[in-house]
């Protein structure tokens, strides 16, 4: 039998740089080691406080995936796969449709990992505040589908851990 391991992870410093690592194992026992891509000491111990809260909470994929994907990505997939009837109704599908386009204009190049609840919070502000010419009179309005595009971000950040 394999001797316990003293600690559940470690941050340090490679010969060839300055960036921080972090190594720690994974549920089934084998070790990771990855970068940190920073040089504070107190940025790299949170990082791997937090991979070991995922590990412990059995997400550590799921994290480690939503770092590498594309927020655009994610956005088809969600919209493919949980959008469309019969999940949801035919209106919604089409709402999350028209809302899925303005936000991968607004965060498709970002991966998902760097998006954060405040840069949804910006930017459903913004649209809250910006005006637009609707086809019926053409008068200035708030923006139309702000609401819709809450929803959706509400829905999508219920699948984006499953």
């Amino acid at each position: 039998m394999a001797r316990p391991s003293k600690h559940d992870g470690a941050v340090f410093k490679r010969n060839d740089g300055k960036i921080l690592w972090i190594t720690y194992r994974n549920r089934e026992g084998k070790r990771i080691r990855e970068s940190t891509f920073t040089e504070d000491w107190q940025e790299a111990q949170r990082k791997l406080r937090e991979r070991l809260q995922a590990r412990d909470d059995k997400l550590l994929e799921i994290v480690r995936k939503g770092e590498q994907l594309q927020f655009s990505t994610w956005v088809d997939f969600f919209v493919e796969n949980y959008s469309r009837p019969p999940l949801r109704a035919e209106k919604t599908h089409e709402a999350n449709l028209r809302a899925g386009l303005h936000l991968k204009k607004a965060f498709g190049a970002r991966k998902l990992g760097e998006v954060s609840a405040d840069d949804i919070e910006l930017y459903l502000l913004r649209r809250l505040q910006d005006r637009v010419r609707i086809r019926n009179g053409g008068r200035l309005c708030p923006t139309r589908g702000t609401e819709t595009s809450h929803e959706f971000i509400k829905s999508f950040g219920s699948y984006a851990g499953s």
